[in-house]
């Protein structure tokens, strides 16, 4: 924290705030008439600040001066991010955009946690490198410990939340990005995910996220591809070996098409279990990928086969938890988050329980 002039401000939160704008520092300084040097200084707290000058950056900004005054350490996105990232054709000022937006929404979220008790997450770590890289085994693990029956998983979202997670319909602003977890100190995994997508899609998403939660809190030691053991961990969670094998033989289009509503994942995604299992030949494989892509099937499954929405609700339920028994308003839960009223009503929901207010 920085002290000038009797005003206190985290300088990171300046940075924060900006890029979450998609301001970058040159046209920021511009708008508070400041040069460019002056503001870097500010961003690197370096140089004191007046009360009208962090006045200024605020109203610039639109938040509250008490947002650029909280004591709070800032999070990078994490590890299975920083290996995904060069994977993404993604600009990098639209990056910082989204990264900026997710930390501030894991700040506001872990202030709404200090109210609520929630027990202890039941995710656990096991190291694919003491597995002898069984991606399989870990996932079938994984399963047994959560007590998922077997047979398709009817409500992924369920699992998760159950499991301890909060899963976050987030804005990736039509970026290529399916979902984002943040796994920080203190509080249970946050995951972002862009619900702008098919829910079969969002399925496999979010099992991939549990894989990294599960299987990668540390880089790898020798060169093995983090994203491919998470879509396989994902596979084989959503679609157990043993109990899926029997049904992968004699595939045709109109086969994969009456699975996926058992299975609730893609005709692609079933496709492609078919292929690892190897109960299709290699010549069978590259006619019904061509069949698929023919009929469009590799980018817009058919609209009849649509999965049943899977919708998120412990964040609405903490909210909830502020509303009835804390008696917090609008207004109140837009101060105690650092945001200004009408940007709390836009980007959190209100409604529902199954957690206890501390005592």
């Amino acid at each position: 924290m920085q002290l000038t002039n009797n005003v206190i401000y985290n300088p990171q939160l300046v940075i924060l705030g900006r890029e979450s704008r998609s301001i970058s520092q040159s046209e920021l300084s511009k708008k508070l008439g400041f040069s460019q040097g002056k503001l870097s200084k500010i961003e690197n707290g370096l140089i004191s600040i007046t009360q009208e000058e962090l006045s200024k950056i605020s109203e610039t900004l639109n938040y509250p001066v008490n947002f650029f005054q909280r004591d709070e350490k800032v999070y990078g996105v994490g590890l299975s991010e920083f290996f995904h990232r060069k994977k993404q054709a993604v600009p990098q000022r639209q990056l910082s955009t989204i990264y900026a937006r997710l930390e501030l929404r894991r700040m506001e979220i872990q202030t709404l946690l200090k109210a609520v008790e929630m027990d202890e997450p039941a995710f656990f770590h096991m190291d694919p490198e003491q597995y002898d890289n069984d991606i399989e085994k870990i996932a079938q693990v994984t399963r047994a410990a959560f007590k998922i029956p077997s047979g398709p998983i009817q409500n992924v979202v369920d699992v998760l939340e159950d499991a301890g997670a909060i899963v976050i319909p987030f804005d990736f602003e039509g970026a290529n990005i399916d979902a984002i977890c943040l796994s920080n100190p203190g509080i249970p995994p946050l995951i972002f995910t862009n619900y702008d997508r098919p829910m079969d899609r969002i399925r496999f998403t979010l099992c991939h996220e549990l894989g990294h939660i599960i299987m990668h809190r540390k880089p790898p030691s020798e060169d093995i591809d983090i994203e491919e053991q998470a879509d396989l961990f994902s596979s084989e969670f959503l679609m157990p070996r043993k109990e899926i094998a029997h049904s992968l033989s004699g595939m045709n289009l109109q086969k994969l098409a009456a699975l996926k509503p058992y299975w609730k994942v893609s005709m692609n995604a079933l496709l492609k279990k078919a292929v690892d299992l190897k109960k299709i030949t290699e010549r069978q494989s590259r006619y019904l990928w061509t069949q698929m892509g023919k009929a469009g099937y590799r980018t817009s499954e058919p609209k009849e086969l649509d999965l049943p929405f899977e919708k998120p609700t412990m964040l609405e339920e903490i909210l909830h938890i502020y509303q009835s028994d804390l008696r917090y308003n609008s207004k109140d839960l837009s101060s105690a988050t650092s945001l200004t009223e009408a940007e709390f009503q836009s980007i959190y929901p209100i409604e529902t329980p199954r957690i206890r207010l501390v005592k």
